[in-house]
């Protein structure tokens, strides 16, 4: 991934690389040539004789700075261009494959993935690519200016930056070699508790589970730190044999040129110059260090962004843009589901749905909790493809239809709407690109929001808080439905649109969603039974097969299943109402 990027940007990448060795260069020509000017300077030599040399000590601690400001320049340029990338390619990831995924993946593991993965993956370029070309180009030109003075100095520098460099940090990292492993499961899991626990906050202390969920939170971030504990332990023993390797190495390298002195092979006034030359030539491969633990942790983070690509996700659609939308602007036109199967990998949830569905048609689905409900508008949406049968829109499958058209020609009102931390107006507007400010009115009224909208601070301008924490769950369910009624869509798909509210609450919804529906394609998916009567055919969905089929007057008649639950509920609500009495 990282390698494929770094190609399409091959010019800055070589350029930061260049820049990030000649910054490391400069430090040891600035530590070498103020050695060797003290030195020489001991000795008393006339002051034009030093000029040189001092001009070299200024050179090289203007070219640091200078080059270390470019080089964090480019790289960082280059690090936020890449977190970019990743952010986007691992959205397309998520965006197709969403529907499934949170049938199995906590929606703060997602979030995880998305921030805390990232944040360690974005770190490939600085942490992995440019370390270990600057460590190559500084060690070849630093063992090849030793060469020039001893064939002894350069091996034993060779040695101790590959001891430093290499040896040190396999032998931490295959000691640690859990941690990265345990670190990136570790983070996601807190964030999908800490996720959690904030979104159940309220009932939490509605119950009284507050401490509860304090434990729990506690808990993890105790699993966190001793994580932590132990990282730090492995870059303690990290750090110390690193300056061990430093400085035995020029140690070594002090012993060896001491007898080259003595001998007259060497002059004394580059003693100082090798030894500490050598010592800041370390610093190329001091952050290779953390190389093999970050490694780890990224090979862990990118499999779990490998577990998201392989999630089974749609075939493209075949079908032009041009003639999809063509076919979805007639006025009339039908959907047959014919002899549908789907399955949950192997868990058969849907067998033989067989329905027509034309235009302007409005048909229940009804049956207990987890008979497939759900799962017939998943296929209808194209969430999900059935493992058999077809669904079949004006003589064309839906598998051929564009995505991005037919969701076009689909308002949604779900059982739990999202409602975005944002203002009422940019919560409408998700619905269609360019709505007004009096489209919106006009669809508030017609939900019978826009008195409570304009009762706002700033009305259409209110930020309604997460989830809409401003709302009442009636007042959010009538901002779900004035967004259908702005995307002014001809299929309409109601799943559940009035769970969890009260009775006064419900009745009102429905009344409501039968007042904008009419004329419209309508798919109300319920296991509550208030307001079917006014629609034109309902189907009763029990272990995942059509039981019974017909109008509300027919299928009471029948006096099967769907008249039981019918009676059920009624008997249901009057001991409700009994006892509130």
């Amino acid at each position: 991934m990282i390698a494929a990027w770094l190609k399409a940007h091959k010019g800055q990448t070589l350029l930061s690389v260049v820049v990030a060795s000649a910054t490391v260069l400069a430090g040891v020509g600035l530590l070498s040539s103020s050695a060797y000017l003290i030195s020489w300077a001991a000795l008393r030599p006339p002051i034009l004789d030093l000029m040189l040399v001092i001009v070299a000590v200024r050179f090289f601690a203007l070219s640091r700075a200078t080059c270390r400001y470019v080089e964090r320049m480019l790289s960082h340029d280059l690090t936020f261009r890449w977190l970019a990338t990743l952010r986007v390619q691992l959205y397309r990831l998520l965006e197709p494959r969403l529907p499934r995924l949170l049938l199995r993946t906590r929606s703060g593991d997602l979030l995880g993935r998305m921030v805390s993965d990232v944040d360690v993956l974005q770190h490939m370029y600085l942490r992995v690519v440019v370390p270990i070309a600057t460590a190559v180009i500084v060690a070849t030109v630093t063992v090849f200016a030793l060469s020039t003075f001893s064939l002894s100095l350069a091996l034993v520098t060779l040695l101790g930056l590959v001891l430093n460099g290499v040896a040190v940090p396999i032998g931490i990292a295959r000691h640690a070699a859990q941690w990265g492993d345990e670190s990136v499961e570790a983070r996601s899991q807190a964030s999908a508790d800490l996720v959690e626990q904030l979104q159940g906050m309220q009932d939490a202390l509605i119950f009284g589970q507050a401490d509860r969920s304090r434990a729990r939170v506690h808990a993890q971030s105790r699993v966190m730190a001793g994580l932590e504990t132990r990282h730090a332990k492995w870059t303690a023993w990290q750090d110390g044999l690193s300056h061990l390797c430093a400085f035995g190495t020029m140690w070594v390298i002090l012993w060896l040129a001491i007898p080259l002195i003595t001998s007259g092979a060497l002059g004394g006034i580059w003693l100082a110059l090798l030894s500490l030359g050598v010592l800041s030539s370390f610093e190329a491969v001091q952050p290779l260090g953390t190389l093999w633990t970050f490694r780890q942790q990224s090979q862990a983070a990118q499999q779990r962004a490998e577990d998201i690509e392989s999630t089974p996700v749609q075939t493209e659609r075949m079908i032009s843009e041009e003639r999809v939308d063509e076919v979805l602007t007639a006025d009339a036109y039908s959907i047959r589901f014919e002899s549908v199967d789907f399955a949950y990998e192997e868990d058969f949830v849907l067998r033989d749905i067989r329905f027509t569905w034309t235009a302007g048609y409005r048909l229940a689905l009804v049956g207990p909790s987890g008979a497939g409900k759900s799962s017939i508008a998943h296929l209808l949406l194209g969430f999900e493809r059935p493992i058999a049968g077809q669904i079949i829109v004006n003589q064309r499958d839906l598998a051929a239809w564009h995505p991005s058209i037919w969701m076009q020609q689909i308002a949604v009102v779900p059982q739990h709407t999202h409602l975005f931390n944002n203002t009422v107006r940019e919560n409408l507007r998700l619905a269609r690109q360019g709505i007004s400010d009096d489209e919106c009115w006009a669809a508030l009224e017609q939900v019978q929001l826009a008195g409570t909208i304009r009762a706002l601070p700033h009305g259409l301008d209110t930020w309604i808080g997460e989830q809409g924490a401003r709302l009442s769950g009636g007042e959010r369910q009538r901002l779900a439905i004035a967004r259908a009624v702005l995307k002014q869509a001809p299929i309409w798909v109601l799943d559940e649109p009035t769970s969890h509210l009260d009775r006064s609450t419900e009745q009102a919804l429905v009344q409501l969603l039968l007042d904008v529906t009419k004329g419209k394609s309508t798919l109300w998916i319920s296991h509550r039974l208030i307001g079917l009567d006014c629609l034109d055919s309902i189907l009763v969905i029990q272990q995942g097969g059509i039981c019974e089929r017909g109008s509300h007057e027919k299928l009471i008649a029948a006096n099967g299943y769907y008249a039981r639950m019918l009676r059920q509920e009624h008997q249901l609500l009057n001991d409700n109402d009994s006892g509130s009495g």
